[in-house]
């Protein structure tokens, strides 16, 4: 009996361990490290948390040499007016449900893609986001405003 219950609780922990990893946003290509980033940091936004302050999650996102840059932004004369991943002021609720991806052009291990934030009425972003990969993962690394 004992060797079954322990059986079946490695069982019970592999799958709950396995639906956890399924349920993490993917950086295997491109497009889906833009949606996978973009959804986390709309929907902490919108929980009133401040995606910038959780390192270990930019991390899995965002190049390092991008974090380097935005915290000499913030500490720069002009300081960093917006929020640098949105190129806005504010936000829309439905920006992390409404991503979307084009234009993606990959050469090596360097990436860009047009990404539309859409939201209600004119609450919309345009972006143009380039990506390094770093062998195992899509990290962005840049992100300008089109508008």
């Amino acid at each position: 009996m004992k060797p079954f219950i322990s059986v079946l609780a490695f069982i019970i922990a592999f799958g709950f361990s396995s639906a956890t990893r399924a349920a993490e946003p993917s950086t295997a290509n491109p497009s889906d490290a833009v949606r996978g980033f973009y959804r986390w940091y709309v929907t902490a936004l919108i929980a009133n948390k401040q995606p910038m302050e959780n390192r270990k999650e930019m991390k899995r996102f965002v190049t390092e040499r991008l974090l380097s840059e935005i915290d000499k932004m913030k500490k720069g004369p002009d300081g960093l007016d917006g929020d640098y991943f949105l190129d806005a002021q504010d936000f829309d609720n439905l920006w992390a449900k409404n991503i979307a991806v084009s234009d993606l052009k990959v050469i090596g291990k360097n990436a860009s893609a047009e990404v539309l934030l859409a939201g209600k009425g004119e609450m919309r972003r345009k972006l143009k986001v380039n990506l390094v990969s770093d062998g195992t993962a899509w990290k962005i690394d840049r992100v300008q405003g089109r508008e």
